[in-house]
């Protein structure tokens, strides 16, 4: 089976998040340090000396840096990452699933798994209760490349949340578009989510 994470992949954002938490840290300090040092100052000054009002001065507009720094630092940039982040480690540690199905094609969506954003591939499948095709969804993070499959591909992939982790072609076109209506289930073109240049949209691990 290809497996789609490895190792490195979950070394390279446990990195990057520890990165980001380094920086704010680090900023956060050089703020208390900052601050104490203009306390310091403010406290050896005389009773209503007119020099009280630069070091009050200086603490607010350095606050008001820390705010607008960490907002969208850690509301954004670090949220991301540790969503990322989470998703991998489930995908080590979590259960797993494995199902063999024919593959139709992948879909994008505005979607997100666990604040992940995914692309989505369709697989069917037979019911044999119901005797008629069932829709089966799956996940592919966008920071991966794409499963090299095809329509009407018999696929046996391992899921983690849903997330495909592995997968194996058992048989290249073992269904035919049109004897199963495999056109039927894909409502956009294939969508792949490497650039010309070959680098991903945008990527959270760096």
């Amino acid at each position: 089976m290809r497996t789609v994470y490895q190792d490195a992949d979950f070394k390279a954002v446990y990195l990057q998040r520890k990165r980001i938490l380094g920086v704010f840290w680090g900023v956060l300090g050089g703020y208390l340090l900052f601050s104490l040092a203009w306390l310091i100052y403010y406290i050896s000054l005389p009773y209503e000396d007119p020099m009280q009002k630069l070091p009050k001065a200086c603490v607010y507009i350095a606050s008001f840096a820390l705010i607008v720094f960490a907002f969208p630092f850690m509301g954004i940039k670090f949220n991301r990452v540790r969503k990322y982040y989470r998703m991998m480690y489930y995908l080590s540690e979590g259960l797993k699933s494995v199902e063999e199905n024919y593959f139709v094609g992948f879909e994008k969506k505005e979607l997100q798994k666990d604040y992940v954003d995914v692309i989505s591939a369709i697989f069917k499948t037979w019911n044999q209760k119901k005797q008629e095709w069932m829709v089966r969804e799956a996940y592919v993070d966008v920071e991966k490349p794409l499963p090299e499959m095809e329509a009407g591909d018999l696929v046996k992939y391992v899921t983690q949340g849903n997330f495909i982790v592995q997968y194996e072609i058992i048989e290249r076109g073992a269904l035919a578009p049109e004897d199963a209506g495999l056109e039927d289930f894909v409502e956009e073109e294939v969508y792949s989510p490497k650039t010309e240049g070959g680098e991903t949209e945008e990527s959270a691990v760096e």
